[in-house]
């Protein structure tokens, strides 16, 4: 026979685990299954909390200044629900020359940051670590911005002149046979740019787009008959030779121009010429000269004809062609030369 108190035991026991059942059953029923994922670490857990914020005052989880929860807090819970929430985390950036300097950022990856700080890169920029990497806290994202400029340079290339020779021309004499025409030479290099700098060049593009036509110059070497005066004051006439001031000179050729005058004015002093010489007047020795170098060579001496040996030190803006300016002492002299044509020259070699 069962004792009394051996049936209240059991009695109770039943009951108590009864209660359990209920209170267990009860507690599933009320509670539900929320997934709580915070910076990045992903935990599973049941609430019995009807809010987000329920839930991470239950779990002690702390939103810091800065950061973000997904849903709201204020969002309601039904159970199934994943919550996200990322804290801000300190991350040191170098943005083109710029830097260090330190962010504080929720992004998940450094694609995240630079589309959160509204950074725009191009396809030739650089970003160390690459645009996938995850952020961690402290990490280094280096921003490299590159340029890449192509720079044009046209180099002219001149002409050069030759020279052919003609019998029938006197050695005076020349003519224009063909105009010359420079050519052009394009030269493009790529640089690269980094923040600013440059750190490469290369030449991509070399090339003679036109060449140079080089000019032609008829020259004439048929010598023209020479005939000395019978008499120049100050040198003797040997022949076809002239002597003056102790030195022997041919005639290379003898021709007619027109002949104007200048003298020194002004307080200047004596004009310095386009050889570098002081300009002279000697009736004895050599005067200054003034020509156009393309008909009469410069430092080339020569007879003048009523006027005395001279060398073509000097030139003038209206000096072209078959016209010499002599040099006189005075005004007074100059205006009585005045100008003249049919001056008969030697060209002295």
């Amino acid at each position: 026979m069962i004792k009394s108190k051996s049936i209240k035991t059991i009695l109770f026991s039943i009951a108590s685990l009864l209660t359990f059942i209920v209170v267990f059953c009860l507690t599933m029923n009320v509670s539900k299954s929320v997934t709580l994922v915070v910076d990045g670490v992903e935990i599973s857990t049941r609430t019995s909390e009807n809010t987000v914020k329920g839930v991470l005052d239950e779990n002690n989880i702390v939103l810091q200044d800065g950061g973000v929860v997904f849903p709201s807090q204020s969002s309601k819970i039904d159970g199934g629900e994943r919550i996200i929430l990322n804290n801000p985390v300190p991350v040191i950036l170098y943005l083109g020359n710029r830097g260090p300097y330190e962010v504080m950022t929720t992004s998940r990856t450094v694609k995240e940051l630079l589309d959160e700080r509204g950074i725009v890169l191009d396809d030739n920029d650089i970003v160390e670590p690459s645009i996938d990497s995850e952020i961690i806290p402290d990490k280094e994202i280096f921003v490299k911005f590159i340029d890449v400029k192509v720079e044009e340079h046209n180099i002219e290339l001149k002409y050069d002149v030759e020279y052919q020779y003609n019998d029938s021309l006197y050695n005076d004499e020349q003519k224009v046979i063909r105009e010359g025409i420079n050519g052009l030479r394009v030269i493009k290099t790529e640089k690269h740019y980094e923040n600013g700098v440059e750190i490469s060049s290369n030449v991509i593009y070399d090339n003679i787009e036109t060449s140079p036509v080089n000019k032609i110059i008829e020259k004439g070497i048929k010598k023209r008959e020479v005939s000395l005066p019978n008499s120049i004051n100050g040198a003797t006439i040997n022949g076809d030779k002239i002597n003056f001031l102790g030195q022997e000179y041919s005639v290379s050729y003898t021709k007619y121009v027109e002949s104007t005058a200048f003298y020194n004015s002004g307080n200047n002093g004596n004009h310095t010429t386009a050889t570098g010489n002081p300009t002279v007047y000697n009736p004895l020795g050599w005067s200054t000269i003034a020509v156009d170098p393309k008909v009469i060579p410069l430092h080339t001496k020569l007879y003048i004809e009523g006027y005395g040996f001279g060398i073509a030190h000097d030139t003038g803006g209206a000096i072209k062609g078959n016209i010499i300016d002599v040099f006189m002492p005075s005004r007074e002299e100059a205006y009585k030369w005045g100008r003249k044509k049919g001056v008969k020259i030697y060209i002295l070699e």
